[in-house]
């Protein structure tokens, strides 16, 4: 029995759904990376934070990391920024939220030593874009790493506040990263 023209155009269209539905993010990845997109992240430290009282370990910016956050916004301006990710940190958040805040965009959250979870996070919401992190300054390193890139140093010094690493993510997954400063030069 030959079924109507429009029985089979419907058929086609929801085996197509059914099909489409049925992708991970996995697959998904996989058909983006043959179109040729690039991701990119950026990567800094949080700003200079309030250190008067050992005990506090969750501290608000200091005087030079609050310029330290505008210099941020600076240092991207004219840049393209689709998304910004911090840790639940004050001291993370106030780095970023200037720029968030010009942006006009949400600040997205991560927890600052799942640095896989942080790529897949990256990877499957905004392939393709431009992304700001902001770490700590032992979590930024294996944050380049976690992405393929190597990393550009051993480590990042507790007195240096000035680093921004640009992650580049080529559509075969194969990363590479600059190392430079921004804002006031830090020891």
């Amino acid at each position: 029995m030959k079924l109507p023209f429009y029985f089979r155009f419907i058929l086609a269209l929801v085996i197509g759904l059914a099909w489409s539905c049925n992708q991970s993010p996995e697959s998904n990845a996989a058909t983006n990376a043959g179109n040729g997109t690039v991701t990119t992240v950026y990567v800094v430290r949080h700003a200079e934070k309030v250190t008067a009282d050992s005990t506090n370990q969750d501290p608000v910016l200091t005087p030079a990391g609050e310029a330290r956050a505008k210099a941020l916004v600076a240092y991207l301006n004219g840049k393209p920024v689709d998304a910004v990710y911090s840790t639940k940190y004050k001291r993370n958040s106030l780095t970023v939220k200037p720029l968030a805040d010009a942006r006009k965009m949400p600040i997205n959250t991560y927890e600052a030593h799942d640095f896989e979870g942080l790529k897949k996070q990256i990877l499957q919401n905004n392939a393709g874009k431009t992304v700001v992190v902001v770490g700590h300054s032992n979590t930024i390193l294996p944050i380049v790493e976690a992405f393929g890139a190597k990393k550009p140093f051993a480590e990042v010094a507790d007195s240096k506040y000035d680093h921004i690493f640009k992650i580049t993510i080529k559509a075969d997954n194969t990363a590479t990263v600059e190392a430079a400063t921004y804002g006031a030069a830090t020891n």
